[in-house]
C-alpha cells in the first residue's frame, strides 16, 4: 500500500491548488507592462506630482489600491464609481474618469482582468518610470494657469484691428494704420496666449492634442476640441496677416494691402467664435442659459 501512495503523491501534489507566489498559474496581465501605460497616458496630466488633483497620485501604489478590491471589479470603486460611469453627455454629473472617458474598451478589459487576477502591483522599471518634469516643462505648465486672464487681450485687439480694417475702406490711412498696429499686438499676444492655453489644457486634464473626437463625444468635448485648434489657427493666421501687411508696406502693393485687411476682418470673426467657445468651457452653454433665463 505504501509504494502505491508513494507513486501517487506527485500526481496528487500536481492536482492540488496552491496559493502564494510559488506555483500560481501564470497571469495574463502585468501592471508595469499593461496597466501603468494606461494610467500614465490618461490620468497623469491631473493626478501626478505635488499638485495632483484632490491629492490623488494615480501611480502611487497605496493610493490607487485603496480604490481596488483584488479579485472583484464589483467591489472596486475605481471600476464602479469612475471607470464604467456613463459619459458626461449622458449624465451631466457623471464621475467618469478620465473626464472625456470612458476609456477605450480594450483598456477597460485589461484593467478589469488585472483586478480579477488579484490586482498585483508589479514595480515599474526605472527606464519607463515617470521622471520628474524638466524646468522648462514646469515653467510651461505653471504659466498655463494665466491663460484665462491673458486671453482677453488678443481677443480685444483682434476685434479692434478687424473693425479698423473695415473702417479703413471708408475713412482712409489713419484707420488702416491703427488696424495694422492692433493686428501686430494681437498677433504677439495670441501666440503667447495659445502657448499658455496648451499648458492650461494639460493642467485641467483635457484630452491630449493627438486624441481625436469619439463618436459619442459630449458638447463640452467638442467645444474644447474646436476651441483648441481654432485658437491655434487664429494665432497662425495672425502671423500670416502681419507678414502680408509688412509686404504690402514694403512693396506698396494694393493686392497685399487688401489681403491683410480682409484677413484682419476675418480674424475678428474667428476670434469672437473662439472666445465664445472658451466662455462655454467655463460657464456652459451660454445661449441655452440665456434663453432659459429669458423664458423663466
Amino acid at each position: 500500500m505504501k509504494p502505491v501512495l508513494f507513486l501517487l503523491m506527485p500526481v496528487c501534489f500536481w492536482m492540488m491548488p496552491v496559493s502564494g507566489g510559488h506555483c500560481q498559474s501564470q497571469k495574463i496581465t502585468d501592471f508595469a507592462r499593461d496597466i501603468a501605460p494606461i494610467l500614465r497616458g490618461n490620468c497623469n496630466s491631473c493626478h501626478s506630482g505635488d499638485n495632483a488633483k484632490n491629492g490623488f497620485v494615480v501611480l502611487d501604489r497605496d493610493a490607487f489600491l485603496g480604490f481596488v478590491e483584488p479579485g472583484s471589479v464589483v467591489e472596486s470603486s475605481i471600476w464602479t464609481d469612475y471607470l464604467v460611469q456613463p459619459t458626461k453627455h449622458k449624465k451631466r454629473d457623471s464621475l467618469v474618469m478620465p473626464p472625456d472617458g470612458p476609456l477605450q474598451a480594450s483598456e477597460l478589459a485589461l484593467i478589469r482582468l488585472w483586478i480579477e487576477e488579484g490586482a498585483q502591483w508589479s514595480v515599474v522599471p526605472q527606464s519607463v518610470a515617470e521622471s520628474s518634469p524638466s524646468f522648462l516643462r514646469r515653467v510651461f505648465l505653471a504659466f498655463g494657469y494665466f491663460h484665462p486672464a491673458l486671453v482677453h487681450f488678443p481677443i480685444a485687439l483682434f476685434l479692434v484691428g478687424g473693425f479698423c480694417a473695415f473702417l479703413s475702406y471708408f475713412l482712409g490711412p489713419k484707420c488702416q494704420s491703427t488696424a495694422f498696429q492692433s493686428l501686430v499686438l494681437a498677433m504677439l499676444a495670441s501666440v503667447v496666449t495659445v502657448i499658455m492655453g496648451w499648458g492650461f489644457a494639460e493642467n485641467k486634464g483635457y484630452p491630449a492634442w493627438n486624441k481625436m473626437l469619439s463618436y459619442n463625444a459630449t458638447h463640452h468635448e467638442i467645444n474644447f476640441f474646436y476651441h483648441r485648434w481654432l485658437g491655434t489657427l487664429t494665432a497662425l493666421l495672425g502671423i500670416a496677416c502681419v507678414v502680408a501687411g509688412l509686404i504690402a508696406r514694403r512693396n506698396k502693393s494694393s493686392s497685399w494691402n487688401h489681403g491683410w485687411r480682409i484677413g484682419a476682418m476675418l480674424l475678428a470673426v474667428l476670434v469672437a467664435l473662439v472666445g465664445h467657445q472658451g466662455g462655454e468651457l467655463i460657464y456652459g452653454d451660454i445661449f441655452e442659459k440665456a434663453i432659459e433665463r429669458l423664458l423663466r
